[in-house]
């Protein structure tokens, strides 16, 4: 799938989860936060959401956006560059990736479309990384000359809301 090829005026679209194709080849979504690059794994709920209101939070970090209402259920959102101290910050993209169903959910922003990625290989070791993501990330993958990090979502998006509650 190329991110050029899809809609731009999208206001809600659901990535579909295809069990067959991923049973062939261990496929998976790469998105970028500022210059880190992670994957997810297609079996994982997810949702691409854009144009729907953020609600601040008070008292909150900057780089807790606020809340969304998607179907019901609240959704943190966060901006991840601010939070990792990126210079360019995605503060004017409206689109959002949301991993996980109801309370397990999170969304942050991003500024273009994930990408499908296959055969990627994985590194024996990981690479020196921020001190923010040190902890958080399960393997790195290679594809071509990127480095694909794997975050382990639930630990790292918990101690987030750890941040936000002090």
């Amino acid at each position: 799938m190329e991110t050029e090829n899809l809609p731009s005026d999208l206001s809600n679209l659901e990535i579909t989860n295809n069990a067959a194709n991923a049973s062939k080849k261990e496929l998976r979504y790469g998105f970028s936060i500022g210059s880190l690059n992670f994957i997810y794994d297609v079996q994982i709920p997810c949702e691409l959401v854009k144009g729907v209101a953020i609600y601040s939070v008070p008292n909150t970090p900057v780089w807790m956006l606020g809340l969304i209402n998607l179907r019901g259920s609240l959704v943190p959102v966060f901006n991840l560059e601010k939070y990792f101290d990126f210079k360019e910050e995605a503060d004017n993209h409206k689109l959002l990736l949301v991993l996980g169903k109801g309370e397990k959910a999170v969304a942050f922003q991003l500024k273009k479309y994930p990408e499908l990625l296959d055969n990627l290989v994985k590194l024996e070791a990981l690479p020196r990384l921020i001190p923010k993501i040190d902890g958080y990330i399960r393997a790195a993958h290679k594809s071509a000359e990127t480095v694909w990090l794997e975050l382990d979502k639930d630990k790292f998006f918990s101690t987030l809301g750890e941040k936000v509650c002090v």
